[in-house]
């Protein structure tokens, strides 16, 4: 068949008015889907049964009775089909089928139709016109592959340039000396003959000779074809085609590596088992056949099970059939009379819920089998030795799961061996330790050396006994099938250890609890110090600040006092001395108290909404001439908008006096302050800056302490030290904070941050 097979069935289906069509081959015990059109929906199983049916020659009227039939009719819908044998040029087999949801046309008709349409087109096929030998010629227009033309007097012959380029030679270089020097080989890497290449095999015996592997070496490059050759209608000649299949042979060689260094039996059944699709050949091996035995009679490895077992393998092949995964071990005598312990593992594979095939594989276990025997045989012996031990002496499996419990050990849990037998060891164990068994185990398994751990078994009564369990894995042949474990019972011991880790615990609380008393003592004779310092301080700096104006007072009082003939100017003069030193004096008395009334709470703030710029602006005027007498810039950078902020006037421009006025205090002639508002959304931030001495950054800390005044070479000292504790208590007051960046002789910023109210202005 050409690859025009499909378009071909359109037209087959086009005429017969059919619904879907498709053409087999059988090839040996394998049949081949050649080409299809339309859709046919069916089990794999039902479609294989019926196709199997079309090849074999069962009429249509069994067909239509078979169980495939009907399934793929009443999935699918159809009412009718029509199936029909016939042969190509090379007289192969075929056969054609025909599905329709309507009624075809009767059978004379449907093969009149399919004849018609099954007859082959010339051009498909090379023309050859030989009006004589030396003027022979092949009209090649339609063939669009690598090809070569010979004769069997080998004095003729044609490469394609297709060909030409997968022997990376010219067309004119490929010559009957060319093949006969070139190294070729057969599918088995047999090297052969020139009289073995297929085109000279068909040239000479003047037949086809189709799919012949063919394998091309020279030097490191290397190519596999299929050949297959044709004789033309003039027999003289014989035309082949070359496929490049080196990748696929490629592929075929490393699965056949791989299955043949596999020593497992690894199979492919249908879902009853009824047939065998593919047996790999370690079947050889282990029952005795090869896979060709295996495909032609499907009982040989059902023979082989031991009758005492055979009804474990039937339960497994029910399990498969049911779509579950399942293994089974079984005893087997191979066809040599040899008997073999094997294990059978099977996979269902499913298509929509239902069983298509089943694929696994068979291992032998025999020597793993002598091995629990032998196990068996001297179990007796051991059970001698392990019962009159007192520690708990058991084997886990390679699951876990306890195959021998002595007696003594037993008993410590309040249980016998059989009632712990063939149950997990995890059923025995307290749950808080089970993380900490299955990483126990996993050391153990992973190493040849005893492993120590602890684990808290349970006994019959739930009540929890520490055993400290030495285990050690066994293996044989590298596969680990078990462990050997010794536990020594330690409770009284663990008891023991609890209540002395329980002493230490409450010795370490004691020595923390002291070490705190010790650390808040400590914290406290410090606060205590600070105290005093800041309280010296403060009747220092209060003893300085009252006595300045005091001596002014009593100073000018007694001298207008002692000379009642001064001038009255004089006497006017010392006058306004003694009410400034006063009203100073007075300022001083109220600053302490005020800031006592704000620490203790006792002051309220009388809050109102305030336009903050405006507030700004009015505190910064006051000091216009101060800061022009000392040539001082001022810069303002505000919002577009008015800001609106809730608070105590008053209050709020003391801050802004105090931080505007220690900024002209201490900023050299000529320098600058700066006034800036930025909007938060939900707050707003003042930051005033100047460019003045600065502030030590060890100082920083104390700056908004109370009684705290800070001594900086060339700058004035004035005040008592409360005007920024008392700034900080206002900020605090209104839920805004204040902080502080200085640098020495780079100057220093306070930042404010206050809720804001609203805007005002747009």
């Amino acid at each position: 068949m050409n690859n025009g097979t499909d378009k071909l069935l359109q037209k087959i289906c086009s005429s017969t008015k059919c619904d879907a069509a498709y053409i087999l081959n059988k090839v040996g015990r394998s049949i081949h889907l050649v080409g299809a059109f339309g859709v046919v929906k069916a089990e794999e199983k039902d479609l294989n049964s019926f196709n199997r049916l079309v090849v074999s020659g069962e009429t249509l009227t069994e067909i239509k009775k078979s169980k495939s039939y009907n399934a793929i009719k009443k999935e699918n819908g159809f009412s009718s089909f029509y199936k029909e044998k016939f042969e190509d040029e090379e007289r192969k087999n075929y056969s054609i089928v025909l599905f329709s949801k309507d009624k075809l046309p009767d059978a004379k008709t449907l093969h009149s139709q399919i004849a018609s349409l099954l007859k082959p087109e010339k051009k498909v096929r090379p023309d050859i016109s030989a009006p004589g030998k030396s003027e022979a010629k092949i009209s090649l227009v339609d063939i669009e592959a690598p090809y070569l033309i010979t004769n069997s007097s080998l004095d003729f012959i044609e490469a394609g340039s297709l060909l030409a380029e997968l022997f990376k030679a010219e067309p004119k270089e490929i010559t009957y000396q060319f093949f006969r020097e070139a190294k070729f080989f057969d599918k088995d890497n047999n090297l052969l003959a020139f009289e073995k290449l297929p085109f000279i095999r068909a040239a000479k015996n003047k037949t086809n000779v189709v799919n012949f592997q063919l394998k091309y070496h020279h030097d490191n490059y290397e190519k596999v074809f299929n050949v297959n050759s044709f004789l033309l209608s003039v027999e003289e000649k014989v035309i082949s085609f070359f496929v490049d299949i080196s990748e696929i042979a490629a592929l075929e060689q490393a699965f056949r590596e791989t299955v043949s260094s596999i020593p497992s039996v690894l199979f492919s059944t249908s879902a009853d088992g009824s047939e065998y699709y593919f047996i790999t050949d370690a079947v050889r091996n282990l029952f005795g056949y090869s896979p060709e035995e295996i495909y032609n009679n499907k009982f040989l490895i059902l023979r082989a099970i031991n009758e005492d077992d055979f009804h474990r393998f039937r339960g497994f092949a029910e399990k498969l059939r049911n779509g579950e995964l399942s293994s089974v071990d079984y005893k087997m005598r191979d066809r040599f009379g040899k008997e073999h312990w094997v294990r059978h593992l099977g996979i269902p594979i499913m298509k929509n819920n239902v069983v298509v095939r089943v694929v696994g594989m068979i291992n032998e276990t025999t020597d793993e089998k002598i091995i629990q025997l032998k196990l068996q045989n001297s179990e007796e012996k051991f059970r001698m030795l392990i019962d009159t031990a007192d520690d708990l002496i058991f084997i886990l499996n390679g699951f876990g799961y306890f195959s021998l419990v002595n007696k003594n050990g037993a008993k410590t849990l309040g249980y016998i061996p059989d009632e712990m037998i063939g149950k997990h060891f995890l059923e025995f164990i307290d749950k808080e330790d089970e993380s900490k068994i299955a990483e126990a185990f996993t050391k153990i398994l992973s190493s040849t050396e005893v492993t120590t751990f602890e684990a808290q078994f349970l006994d019959c009564f739930d009540k929890a006994i520490t055993f400290e369990v030495h285990a050690k894995p066994f293996i044989t042949d590298g596969e680990v099938l078990g462990m050997i474990s010794i536990g020594r019972n330690i409770t009284d011991r663990k008891l023991t250890e609890q209540k002395i880790r329980e002493l230490n615990a409450k010795l370490v609380e004691a020595n923390r609890i002291i070490s705190i008393e010790r650390e808040r003592a400590r914290h406290k004779i410090t606060m205590l110090e600070e105290l005093n310092k800041l309280k010296n301080e403060f009747i220092s700096n209060i003893s300085h600040e009252l006595r300045t104006p005091l001596a002014s007072i009593v100073g000018f009082a007694e001298t207008i006092s002692s000379d009642p003939d001064l001038p009255k100017d004089t006497i006017k003069e010392f006058g306004d001395i003694i009410l400034s030193e006063g009203k100073r004096l007075t300022k001083l008395i109220n600053d302490i108290l005020e800031f006592s009334r704000l620490e203790a709470g006792e002051e309220e703030l009388h809050k109102e909404n305030l336009e903050l710029l405006k507030l700004l602006d009015e505190c910064s005027s006051l000091f216009e001439i101060q800061m022009k007498d000392k040539e001082l810039s001022l810069s303002k950078e505000y919002p577009e908008n008015e800001i609106l902020i809730n608070g105590d006037k008053e209050r709020l421009a003391q801050v802004f006096n105090n931080i505007i006025s220690n900024a002209v205090k201490f900023t050299h002639k000529g320098g600058r302050i700066s006034v800036m508002v930025h909007d938060f959304g939900k707050e707003i931030e003042i930051a005033i800056s100047d460019t003045g001495i600065g502030i030590p950054e060890k100082d920083i800390p104390k700056l908004f302490q109370k009684f705290s005044k800070i001594y900086q070479a060339g700058a004035p000292v004035t005040g008592a030290g409360f005007g920024l504790a008392k700034a900080k208590q206002i900020i605090e007051l209104h839920k805004g904070v204040i902080r502080v960046k200085s640098e020495v002789d780079q100057g220093s910023t306070f930042i404010i941050r206050l809720p804001k109210l609203q805007h005002t202005r747009g």
